[in-house]
């Protein structure tokens, strides 16, 4: 599984509206949209998300590039007035998960 990470470098004082625009739900169908799993990750100067699929780079761009989602381009421009975007793949370099035995 691979993962594209979305953060936003809040400005300073918008931390209390990006709590709420993490608890909306989303504004699409993440499982329609080819994502297998989400987090999101929230501290005082940024707000991160993970997301994880097959190919999500390539599902996020499609996201983003279809203009015919108003409800996920609002919530774009509501995150934009928070703070600056930055976006890239991600693969770990070192992940470890506890085995099923323990």
């Amino acid at each position: 599984m691979k993962q594209v990470l979305v953060v936003f470098h809040l400005h300073e004082g918008s931390e209390l509206e990006a709590e709420k625009l993490v608890a909306a739900e989303p504004p699409f169908d993440l499982e329609a949209a080819g994502f297998a799993r989400l987090a999101v990750y929230l501290t005082r100067r940024e707000a991160i998300f993970v997301f994880e699929g097959e190919e999500p780079e390539w599902h996020e761009d499609a996201l983003i590039d279809d203009f015919l989602r108003p409800a996920l381009r609002d919530r774009l421009d509501e995150w934009r007035k928070l703070g600056d975007v930055q976006t890239w793949p991600a693969h770990p370099i070192f992940f470890w998960e506890a085995s099923a035995d323990e």
